[in-house]
Formats: C-alpha cells, structure tokens, sequence
C-alpha cells in the first residue's frame, strides 16, 4: 500500500469516527432514576438487546463525584447488547455501567463522566465498546476489575479530556491477571495522564491500532503518553510501580503498538 493510499485509508476511518452525542429523545433533562437498573438477559427473563432509542437515563446518587459510593446507573448482565444510550452527566452519572459478564456497549454516550464510565467485573469475560463517545473524567473512563484473560475492546469511538482511558488495577484484594486492552480506530484528545496502563508482572496486554490523537504525539517530551508500564501489587500490599519511569513504551510484550500506529488530528 502506498503512502498516499494509507493516508486516505487513515481519513476514511476519521470519518466514521463521530464525536458528538445526539439529542436526547427525552429532553435535556432526561430521566433521572431512584436506583440502579438491572438489565438482565434473554436467559433470565430479560433480552439480550436493549435499545434506548437515544435516551438519556441517570440515577440519583447522592455522593460527590470525587469520591466513592456512587450509585451505579445500569447492571449489564451476561450476554447483553446496550445500544443508542446516554448516560446523564454529574452526579447523576454516578457509577455508570457496570457489565456482570461479557457485554456490548454499542452507540453509548457519556456527557460527563462521574466515577467510571463503565466497569468490566467478570474474570474471563469481555467488554466490548463500538461507537461511543465518553466525556470529561477526571480519571480513568473505563475500569477493568476482572482478571483470567478478561478484555475491553473499545474501537471507532471518541473520548475527550480524561485521566486514563483505561487502567489495569493496581491494587486489588485478589490482584492479578491477565487483563488485556485492545484499542482499534479510536481519536482522543486532552488526555491528562495516559492513554493506558497495564500490570508488566501480570501478563496484561495493550494492543493499538489506529489511534488517532489530537495534535499527535510529541516524541521528544513524551507528551502525551501512550501505553505505560506498571508492576501491580495485590492487597494494599505497598503500591504499585511504574516501569521506566512511567515513559511511554512501545513494542514490547505489554505495550503492543508502535509509534507509526499513533496519527495526528
């Protein structure tokens, strides 16, 4: 493929790429919840598809974003496809989602983050995210709790002004891994902190393809950082560390990707 031809490629898929949350079918307002909604699947007497229709759906939670606590606004169990949702931002955001096994989060919109976007708790399974846009985190947008080769998949989706994207956890009672970041087609701007973390001591992965940063990478300052390196520790035992330094690294057995993969916008 030509260099011109891997250009064009790489603005086709800009495009594909949207980067603002539609109108919500409900009002500004939206629909502000008393308490978490369980979203169960086809086998426990729910379906495995629910479609919001661009709603915009939080809950009331009473504790400050800054914090712990928060109320969480959907439980995704096993199995479920979440499509064309909003979650309202602030407080009302609060916990976000959390998927109790393997999910698809699909043309889900955060306005503004609270605690977490949405949290992978199940060993083994899979969160999947396609088409989203996530807004203003002060940390991390996407938690990623479970371990035994679990994964979050985010691809052709959008996240602005954040801490991490993604964090493999630090400190955990029970820590370990593998835990395994796959991002594909993804544009992101303002990030405070770093693309990604991953645990080098617990097998985790990032893999990344096609991202594509606002004003691009600097190489000389390392700015911003893309994939970084940690040694993890279970239990409150100490804290973890950061390899290197906490530079960006590439190639390595952690940190899949390599610098060609990171595009300016």
């Amino acid at each position: 493929m030509t260099e011109e031809e891997i250009l064009a490629e790489e603005a086709a898929a800009l495009e594909t790429i949207a980067t603002t949350i539609p109108t919500p079918s409900n009002g500004s307002a939206g629909e502000i919840r008393n308490s978490t909604t369980r979203l169960k699947n086809a086998k426990n007497g729910g379906s495995d598809v629910y479609d919001f229709a661009n709603k915009k759906i939080g809950v009331n939670s009473t504790a400050s974003c800054d914090g712990e606590g928060q109320k969480t606004v959907f439980e995704v169990e096993d199995g479920v496809t979440v499509k064309n949702l909003i979650i309202a931002g602030g407080k009302a955001g609060g916990n976000g989602i959390v998927c109790l096994g393997s999910c698809t989060l699909d043309h889900v919109y955060w306005e503004d983050i609270c605690e977490d976007a949405a949290t992978l708790s199940k060993d083994g399974a899979t969160m999947t995210l396609n088409h989203v846009i996530a807004l203003h985190a002060s940390d991390k947008v996407f938690q990623h709790n479970a371990k035994g080769n679990s994964k979050t998949i985010i691809k052709n989706s959008y996240i602005s002004d954040f801490g991490k994207l993604w964090r493999s956890c630090g400190d955990c009672t029970n820590n370990g891994g593998p835990r395994h970041l796959i991002v594909d087609n993804v544009k992101v701007e303002s990030i405070k902190s770093a693309l990604a973390g991953a645990n080098q001591n617990y097998g985790d992965t990032v893999t990344i393809t096609n991202l594509f940063v606002k004003g691009g990478y600097n190489a000389s300052k390392d700015k911003p950082k893309i994939c970084t390196e940690w040694i993890g520790v279970t239990d409150h035992n100490g804290e973890s560390q950061k390899v290197n330094n906490g530079k960006s690294q590439w190639n390595t057995a952690t940190c899949r990707v390599s610098q060609s993969n990171v595009q300016s916008w």
